[in-house]
Formats: structure tokens, C-alpha cells, sequence
């Protein structure tokens, strides 16, 4: 009886071990594990969800930055006679303290040929705006994000202070220094974005959106700055304010929706241990800056090129771009211990594609800014609009640019690279066209509201598809300075895109005394410029399929 009754005894304390005393318990089990699971499914959506909205708030924020300097520029120009008016100086010294900023796109080559500059003012300018190189390394070796911050703080408080600024020479310089903000933040933003953005179709979205900026910005700045320009001669001022208040938004922003940047480098080294290329920085940002004001001078002042020192500076700059070269190869051969400014083999990757998509946007730009110079001076001196209709006849391209952006993560899975970039060229080329062969009086909305519609493609197609072959083309570590280096050809090529305008122009009035005819020229040159970015991307981007496919 004993054993029998002990039996039971033991197989219920085993029970209550095991966790089966209580049926009800046992069927409910499963249940509780399976809504255990349900919640972890959940929170890992929920999770995602928020990743994806943070993308996206990130993508908008990157894009505020392409947005804010694209607005700067066109906004500049409108506000000329107010700000002349107001500061009791000529429109030509008005347009000197609006091109300090837009020194970054050439633009300034507006500037009167009588209106002499102070060399060093100019030269001081050309070298801020050549430091781009520089502060994009400075981003991919430091951090993407603290330099991005540091950009748009100081654009923010460059443009508050340029609001209360009433002396024009301090004016200057302080557009200047707004324009050195940007040349630290939008390197930083490109890498950004590269090294954020990893899958498809996110990755297209975010550099296309990033590309979206800049025709947006224009049509904005131009319908800001026509608004305030006719409220009042003091008014003029109030767009600095408003800039200084749309830069504060990926500001604030950025410090809490850019990713942590990982623990790399110090003040003194990388990472990795390697110290910073001073003497690399030093060479590029020279020569781009001797370059850049050898070709503005060239169009700034009588004589042009057959003035000595004009030769000499772009000589200088040639020279210090090979020591630089030079100097590259002896880091990666003798020096390990210094990071390069630049790796060299960036370039010639996957059959120099990377070469190949920088000199395309480099013509691409040629004749972009040539449209927007030529244009400019073809209503101004020609029909001798005002400024506020001079806008709304160039209002449609930043309009039509913006559907150029959108069509960019449509086209781009779908459509070849090379065919989307011979497309954009060739739109350009017509729309110089058009006002190529115009009689002088014909209706605007026969040509030159088509060369609005023709225009922008050339520039948004090859920023939107280039910007995505660039980044596929490089590592985590090199986005931000291919992104300084795309950013530089745009910016060399507008410069060099208005020097060649108003060389034209002034070489074929000197025989013909024609402005009319100065003008024509021009837009066939420009126009023959895009065709020949066409034929290039055809010949060296023939084999590439999608944008998106080649690593």
C-alpha cells in the first residue's frame, strides 16, 4: 500500500516540475508564445516604419541643402536695383556684392566689363569657393555629419548678419563667407546620402530627390525675391532673413536625424592612423582658385586674355594641378602614413567611368550656364525687360526642371544610363537652338518658352543619373570627396561657361558691332557644346546598362 500510494505522490511532484499540473496552463502555452511572437513581429515593423520615415525626413533635409543654394542664386540678381538704390551705389557694385555669393556658379560674369573689382577681393572669393575639395575630404575622414552642422550654422548666421550689413565692401564679404558655408556643407550632404542609402529603390529616390533641390531653389528664389523686390527700396534685405530662417530647418534638424558618425579620426589623424593631406589641400585649392580667377578676370577686364597676368595665374594653376598629381602618387607610393586628398584610382575605376561621368557633367554644365548668361543679356540688353519679367521668362525651366527630378527614379530602373544622359544633352542643345535661330520679335512663347521646356533636362538628368553612378562607383569612405569633385566640375564648368559666352559675344561684336548677332553665336557654340556631351556619354557610357546596376 505504501509503495503504491508513494507512486502517485512522486509522479505528481515530477508534474509540478514539469510545468503539466495545470492543463489549462498547458494549453495555454502556445497561445502566450505565439503572441509573443506576434508583438516581436510588430515591433520590428514598427521599427522599420520609423527607420522609413526617418529616411525620408533625411532625404528631405539633404535636399533642403541643394535647395537653399540653388535659391541663393537666383534670388541674387532681383534684388540688384533695390539694394543699389538702398545703399546709394551703382547697380554695377550692387551686382559685385550679390556675386560674392554666386562667385560658387559663374554667374557673376554679369558683372559690367567697366566695373573694375579689386583683384584680391576677387581672388579671396575664388579661393573660398575652391575649397569645396577640401571640405569633402575633410567630411569623409572627420565626419559627414559634424561638417554638414557646421556648414549650415554658419550659413545661418552669415545670412542674419547680411541683413544688417549696410556698407557694401563688408557686404561682399560676408557673402563670401556664406558661400564658403555652403562649399563645407554640400560635399557633406552627398556623402551623407551615399553612405545612408544602400538598397533600391531608396538609393535613387534620395539622389534624385538631392537633385530635385536645385530646381526648386531657383523657381523659389526668383518668385521671393521678385516678391520682395517690388515692396520697397529697404526691402531688399528682408531675403536674407528668410534664407537665414530656410537654412535653420536641416540645421536643427540634422542634429537629431543625421546618423551618429562612428568613432574615426582625431584633430591630428584618421582612424586609421594616418595624418591629413595639408600639402595636397593646399595645391588643389590653389590651382582651382588661380584658375578660376584667371578666366573671370579674363572676361571682367579689357584686353581679356592678352593681359599678362591672365595667362600667368591659369599657367600657375596648371602647374600646381600636376604637383598635386604628383604629389598623390608619391603618398600612396612613399608616404603611407598621410591620407591621400584623393585617390587616383577613383578615376580610372570600371574603365574610368568616373572620369568619364565628371566630364560630362563638366560640358553638360558649359552650356547650362551659358543658356542662363545668354538668356539674361538676350532680354536685358536685346528687349530690355525689367528684371521681375526677365524672371518669369526664365520662370518655366526650374519649373520644368523639377519634372525633369521626378522623372529621374522613374527613368532610372527602367531606362539605360547612357540613353538617359545623350536625351539631356541633346534637349540643351535645343533649346540654345531655338533662340539661335529666332527673329528678334517673335513671340516669346514660340522659342523661348520652348527653350524653357528644352533646357533643364541636360543639367537634372546628368546630376540625377550621375550622382547615382558616382556613388555605386565608390566606397563608404570616398562619397563625400567625389561628391566635392562633382560639385567642382559644376562649378568650373559654369564659370568656364560664361567666360566662353562672353568671349564669343564680345569677339563677334568687335567685328560685327552687333549685339544681336554676338548673342547668336553664343548659342551655337553652347549648343554644339551639349551636343559634344551627348557623343561623349554615348561613346563611354554605351555598355553601361543601369545606373543602378554598376559597382
Amino acid at each position: 500500500m505504501s509503495s503504491s500510494s508513494s507512486a502517485p505522490a512522486v509522479e505528481r511532484k515530477e508534474d509540478v516540475r514539469m510545468g503539466t499540473e495545470d492543463p489549462g496552463k498547458a494549453e495555454n502555452m502556445p497561445l502566450q508564445h505565439e503572441n509573443e511572437e506576434n508583438m516581436a513581429q510588430q515591433s520590428e515593423l514598427d521599427t522599420r516604419k520609423l527607420a522609413v520615415i526617418r529616411k525620408i525626413i533625411l532625404a528631405g533635409v539633404m535636399t533642403s541643402t541643394t535647395f537653399i543654394a540653388s535659391a541663393t542664386i537666383a534670388s541674387s540678381l532681383l534684388i540688384i536695383p533695390a539694394s543699389s538704390t538702398d545703399l546709394v551705389i551703382t547697380e554695377l557694385q550692387a551686382q559685385w556684392v550679390d556675386s560674392s555669393f554666386i562667385l560658387r556658379s559663374g554667374i557673376f560674369m554679369l558683372i559690367c566689363k567697366e566695373y573694375h573689382t579689386d583683384q584680391l577681393v576677387l581672388f579671396t572669393c575664388q579661393w573660398m569657393r575652391s575649397t569645396t575639395v577640401f571640405f569633402g575630404r575633410l567630411a569623409d575622414l572627420y565626419g559627414r555629419k559634424y561638417l554638414y552642422l557646421l556648414g549650415m550654422g554658419l550659413y545661418t548666421i552669415f545670412s542674419i548678419i547680411s541683413g544688417f550689413v549696410r556698407q557694401s565692401t563688408a557686404l561682399c564679404v560676408i557673402r563670401a563667407l556664406t558661400g564658403l558655408s555652403l562649399s563645407i556643407a554640400l560635399p557633406a550632404a552627398f556623402g551623407i546620402v551615399g553612405v545612408t542609402f544602400h538598397s533600391e529603390p531608396s538609393r535613387t529616390i534620395a539622389f534624385a530627390s538631392l537633385a530635385l533641390g536645385y530646381p526648386v531653389g531657383a523657381g523659389a528664389g526668383q518668385v521671393i525675391a521678385g516678391s520682395i523686390a517690388g515692396t520697397g527700396i529697404k526691402s531688399w534685405q528682408y531675403l536674407f532673413f528668410i534664407l537665414s530662417g530656410l537654412a535653420a530647418f536641416p540645421c536643427l534638424t540634422g542634429m537629431f536625424i543625421i546618423p551618429p558618425e562612428p568613432t574615426r579620426a582625431t584633430s591630428t589623424s584618421t582612424s586609421d592612423g594616418k595624418h591629413f593631406d595639408y600639402l595636397g589641400a593646399g595645391l588643389i585649392t590653389s590651382s582651382l582658385a588661380l584658375f578660376g580667377f584667371g578666366l573671370t578676370q579674363s572676361g571682367l577686364i579689357d584686353g581679356g586674355w592678352s593681359v599678362p597676368y591672365i595667362g600667368i595665374c591659369v599657367g600657375i594653376s596648371i602647374v600646381l594641378l600636376t604637383l598635386f598629381l604628383y604629389w598623390q602618387r608619391q603618398i600612396d607610393n612613399k608616404h603611407p602614413s598621410i591620407a591621400p586628398m584623393s585617390n587616383l584610382g577613383i578615376f580610372s575605376r570600371q574603365e574610368y567611368k568616373v572620369a568619364a561621368v565628371l566630364y560630362i557633367t563638366f560640358t553638360a554644365y558649359i552650356s547650362i550656364a551659358g543658356w542662363m548668361y545668354l538668356t539674361t543679356i538676350y532680354f536685358q540688353t536685346l528687349l530690355h525687360e525689367s528684371p521681375l519679367l526677365i524672371a518669369l521668362h526664365v520662370l518655366p525651366a526650374p519649373i520644368i526642371g523639377i519634372l525633369a527630378c521626378l522623372l529621374v527614379p522613374l527613368l532610372a530602373p527602367r531606362v539605360p544610363a547612357s540613353y538617359l544622359l545623350v536625351v539631356g544633352g541633346c534637349c540643351t542643345a535645343i533649346a540654345h537652338l531655338l533662340f539661335a535661330v529666332a527673329p528678334l520679335r517673335r513671340s516669346w512663347w514660340v522659342n523661348g518658352f520652348l527653350s524653357n521646356l528644352f533646357n533643364p533636362f541636360g543639367a537634372d538628368f546628368t546630376v540625377g543619373i550621375g550622382s547615382i553612378l558616382l556613388t555605386n562607383l565608390v566606397k563608404d569612405d570616398e562619397q563625400s570627396i567625389v561628391g566635392a569633385s562633382l560639385q567642382t566640375s559644376i562649378q568650373l564648368s559654369s564659370t568656364l561657361g560664361v567666360c566662353l559666352c562672353s568671349l564669343t559675344q564680345k569677339l563677334v561684336m568687335g567685328n560685327t558691332e552687333s549685339v544681336e548677332k554676338g548673342l547668336r553665336v553664343a548659342f551655337w557654340l553652347m549648343a554644339g557644346i551639349s551636343w559634344s556631351s551627348s557623343l561623349i556619354a554615348y561613346i563611354t557610357m554605351r555598355k553601361v546598362g543601369l545606373a543602378q546596376d554598376i559597382r
